[in-house]
C-alpha cells in the first residue's frame, strides 16, 4: 500500500467521481482505476461501487477513508512543518446574493476562530452552482432555490424578504407615502432576472399565487447581472422583485425605494447544498455547521 493510493481513493470519495479525481490529482482516469483496483486487491475488500448513475462507498470503503485522511493528515503535517504551507482549502458555490451580500460577513467570522482556512468561491446562479456540487468540483454551495435532486441536502440557514424596488420619482414616492400593493405596479416596466436565478424563481411563485405569469407584466429587459438590474432601477429603465438583502445598500443611501410584498409573499430561504455521497473533510464539516447556525445566533 503506496501513499499516493490512498491519496487517489481519498479524492475518489471526496469528489464523488473518477473523473473528477484524475483532473484535481493530474493523472488518467484508468491510473486512477488502477490505483483502486490495487488497494481493493491487496485488502481484498470492495471499497467502491459505481454504475453509470452514482459512486456509492461501501462500509469497508469508509472504513479505509477515515484512516486514510488521517495518515495522509499525519503526512501533510510534517510537509507542513517544513514547507510553511499549512492553510486548508474550502471550495464553494454560491450563486449572487450569498455570494455578494452574505459570505463575505461568514467568511470573515468563520476565519475569526478558524487559523490557516483558504476560501475558493465560484459565482454563478442556483442552478449551476447546485450542479457543481453534483459534479463534486466544489465542497458546498449556497443558493438561493432548491433544485430537484435525490442526491443532495439542503439545508436553511438565512431568510430574506422580497421586495419591489424602484426609482425615487414623484409617482413612485406617492405609492410609497400612501401605501401600495402589487396590484399597483402590474402595469409599470418590469426588469426581470434570468431563468436560473433563485430570484426568478421565487418571484414566479409568487406570480403563481396570484394567478399570474411573467407574460402579463410589462417586461422591458431581462439581465442576469444583479448590479446592472439595481443601476437600472436607478436611472428609471424600470422596476424589479429582488431579495432585500441585494438592495438595502442602495435603499439607505435614498437612491432607491423598496415596497415589501403583502400577505402571500413568503420569506425567501436561502441553502446550504452538499452532495450526500461526498465524505466532508473536518473543516469543512466546521464551516457547514457554523453557517447553519450562524444567523440563529445573532
Amino acid at each position: 500500500m503506496e501513499f499516493k493510493q490512498l491519496e487517489v481513493f481519498a479524492a475518489v470519495v471526496d469528489y464523488s467521481s473518477f473523473s473528477e479525481a484524475a483532473r484535481r490529482l493530474y493523472l488518467t482516469q484508468p491510473t486512477v482505476s488502477a490505483h483502486i483496483h490495487a488497494l481493493e486487491k491487496e485488502l481484498n475488500s470492495r471499497l467502491i461501487i459505481r454504475t453509470t448513475r452514482q459512486l456509492t462507498v461501501t462500509e469497508r470503503g469508509r472504513q479505509l477513508y477515515d484512516c486514510a485522511v488521517q495518515m495522509l493528515n499525519m503526512r501533510n503535517h510534517l510537509i507542513e512543518e517544513f514547507t510553511g504551507n499549512q492553510w486548508k482549502l474550502i471550495e464553494l458555490s454560491a450563486s449572487t446574493i450569498p455570494s455578494s451580500y452574505l459570505l463575505p460577513e461568514l467568511l470573515g467570522k468563520f476565519a475569526q476562530n478558524e487559523a490557516n482556512i483558504h476560501f475558493h468561491v465560484s459565482q454563478s446562479d442556483s442552478e449551476d452552482a447546485v450542479q457543481k456540487v453534483l459534479q463534486g468540483t466544489v465542497d458546498l454551495g449556497l443558493v438561493g432555490a432548491r433544485i430537484s435532486s435525490d442526491t443532495c441536502e439542503f439545508l436553511p440557514f438565512y431568510q430574506d424578504s422580497m421586495v419591489v424596488a424602484t426609482a425615487v420619482n414623484e409617482r413612485y414616492l406617492t405609492l410609497f407615502r400612501r401605501g401600495a400593493s402589487f396590484s399597483d405596479f402590474l402595469k409599470e416596466p418590469f426588469i426581470l432576472r434570468e431563468k436560473g436565478s433563485g430570484t426568478k424563481k421565487e418571484l414566479d411563485l409568487f406570480l403563481e399565487e396570484h394567478n399570474l405569469n411573467a407574460s402579463d407584466l410589462n417586461v422591458v429587459a431581462h439581465m442576469n447581472d444583479l448590479e446592472s438590474i439595481k443601476k437600472s432601477i436607478v436611472s428609471g429603465l424600470g422596476i424589479s422583485i429582488l431579495s432585500a438583502c441585494s438592495v438595502k445598500d442602495l435603499e439607505k443611501t435614498k437612491q432607491i425605494l423598496l415596497f415589501p410584498l403583502e400577505e402571500s409573499a413568503h420569506k425567501r430561504t436561502f441553502y446550504l447544498v452538499y452532495n450526500k455521497h461526498r465524505i466532508l473533510k473536518p473543516h469543512v464539516r466546521r464551516f457547514l455547521r457554523f453557517v447553519q447556525h450562524y444567523y440563529t445566533t445573532l
